[in-house]
């Protein structure tokens, strides 16, 4: 386990420098090489309260597996990961950190969004568009061109079994405090509402910017 003062959404990217000594026997533990490649799996927990170093945080129960690639690591066990979020899990019982965080978890399944769900989901994408575009225009940049963009990437094979809205939700890069309470819904209405909650903070933080 990774506990973290950022979360990690399914489909999100997770940079990493490893330097503590716990971590660097984490990742001699559990890395695998493969095709050349030296990758690491582990499980990513926001921090509630306390720091990243040290130990003796407070860590919350949702969290997310990530798969990293060790993009590069010095003789001493310090590293650099590329990683990426895969699915969301419930802790069942953490376990003593010995020599590093450890825990018994079970996988939690994917909300499906509904048609409904969808619906609600692109009416918050065009409120996020609207303001998007009253930015760029009022800053002389081209909207369109950004938006195309933004179409590219959501049409992103490699992204194809991930829900839509943490699509929406990585693109944006929602603060820590949304994407643990996404990743805690039990039910794709529930990280809309959350979805929603993050849309009229930016459309009140726009209407202030205009004032």
């Amino acid at each position: 386990m990774f506990p973290l003062g950022t979360a990690l959404l399914p489909g999100g990217e997770l940079p990493l420098r490893v330097f503590e000594p716990r971590y660097r026997q984490m990742l001699t533990d559990h890395i695998e090489e493969s095709d050349g490649r030296s990758t690491v799996r582990f499980g990513v927990v926001l921090i509630a309260r306390g720091s990243e170093v040290g130990g003796g945080e407070v860590r919350c129960e949702v969290g997310t597996m990530a798969r990293a690639d060790v993009t590069d690591r010095l003789p001493d066990g310090r590293a650099l990961l590329s990683g990426t979020g895969t699915h969301r899990f419930r802790i069942v019982e953490w376990l003593p950190d010995d020599p590093y965080p450890l825990a018994r978890v079970e996988a939690l399944p994917e909300p499906a969004p509904s048609e409904a769900d969808l619906e609600r989901l692109h009416s918050i994408d065009q409120r996020l568009r609207a303001v998007m575009r009253e930015t760029l225009e009022a800053a002389g940049k081209d909207a369109d061109t950004i938006f195309a963009a933004l179409d590219i990437i959501d049409a992103d094979p490699l992204t194809a079994d991930l829900s839509p809205i943490y699509r929406w939700a990585n693109r944006l890069q929602v603060e820590p405090h949304d994407q643990q309470r996404l990743l805690e819904a039990a039910d794709a209405a529930g990280q809309l509402d959350v979805l929603d909650d993050v849309m009229e903070g930016l459309e009140a933080r726009a209407a202030f910017g205009r004032d």
